[in-house]
């Protein structure tokens, strides 16, 4: 039996899964501050018990869950209600004094990011995404797969006229149309961005089919390069050292050659436990984290891993 698919007994799942509805973490002052960081042991720990817990989440039932709202008394399925109501309250909440952006994960590789002028979400992909757009002032999105966008969410910011950045989508309603097919420097409010294409695979497909995005925030530089494989000469930055990379660490992407090429400050790993993939194809879980960890640390001292609801900065 192979580790994608082997199978979790209800005792282990009772026996783990019981610290999910206290996954995210504690709640943060309004302050712009970082998030506290997990010790080792304690991340390994959460890794263990959302690999149980997600592991009983068919993608059937995901995609039931995303048409009705129902969690099915899935642990899993809570989890991720709660990371959304969390990420709401904290982003209407939080004040952002400094450079230093106040970032949340909010599912897989979807993030909420504020600074001291902005809003914005980048690869945002949840059932309930659209009770944010009012907050948001604009959207990035790296490319067009249904696990990093929603049709309801894009249609909701275009009829704001708000922009949504991505090399597929028109923007026709916002201002400022996001369209951008290659690369591009734009500045929205008070966040720099440099969009970049990277490969998703090695197949003719994936040639360039996502977006990357270098973002520079006063002093503070974030990147995040959606599904990029392999690591080439088009995984690069240009102002300098990122203070964080968003990264999925998998996509065959050799992440030790990907982390020496970016030299970045700190890396959080991302599109974790994808539930609309099977656990057998596609599902980036604990097996892929205890691969590309020691990879990464091999390049960067701080790496760590993002839960569903997490403030990460």
């Amino acid at each position: 039996m192979s580790r994608d698919t082997e199978k979790i007994s209800r005792f282990d799942f009772i026996r783990g899964a019981a610290a999910m509805a206290a996954l995210p973490s504690l709640p943060f002052s309004a302050s712009g501050s970082s998030a506290p960081r997990r010790s080792a042991g304690r991340q390994g720990e959460l890794v263990e018990k959302w690999n149980v817990a997600t592991a009983l989440v068919d993608p059937k039932d995901y995609g039931a869950y995303l048409k009705d709202g129902d969690t099915r008394g899935l642990k899993a399925l809570k989890a991720l209600e709660y990371a959304f109501d969390k990420v709401l309250r904290e982003a209407k909440e939080t004040v952002v004094t400094g450079d230093t952006p106040a970032v949340w994960s909010v599912y897989n590789m979807g993030y909420v990011v504020k600074t001291r002028q902005s809003l914005f979400s980048i690869d945002l992909n949840h059932r309930r995404g659209r009770e944010i757009v009012p907050l948001l002032d604009f959207a990035l999105v790296t490319h067009n797969h249904g696990d990093h966008w929603r049709r309801d969410f894009y249609d909701a910011m275009d009829s704001a006229g708000k922009t949504v950045v991505s090399n597929f989508l028109e923007n026709k309603g916002a201002a400022e149309c996001g369209h951008t097919p290659g690369e591009r420097v734009l500045k929205i409010r008070d966040v720099a961005i440099r969009t970049f294409r990277v490969d998703h695979a090695k197949e003719e497909w994936g040639i360039d089919f996502t977006t990357a995005f270098e973002m520079r925030i006063g002093n503070f530089r974030l990147l995040h390069t959606g599904d990029c494989s392999p690591a080439n000469d088009k995984l690069r930055v240009e102002s300098g050292r990122p203070d964080l990379w968003l990264l999925f660490p998998m996509t065959a992407l050799d992440v030790a050659d990907a982390v020496r090429r970016i030299e970045p400050k700190r890396v959080v790993f991302g599109h974790l436990w994808e539930l609309g993939h099977s656990a057998s194809k596609g599902r980036a879980h604990k097996w892929h984290i205890d691969r590309a960890m020691p990879m990464a640390k091999s390049r960067c001292d701080d790496v760590s891993v993002a839960f569903w609801g997490d403030r990460i900065v």
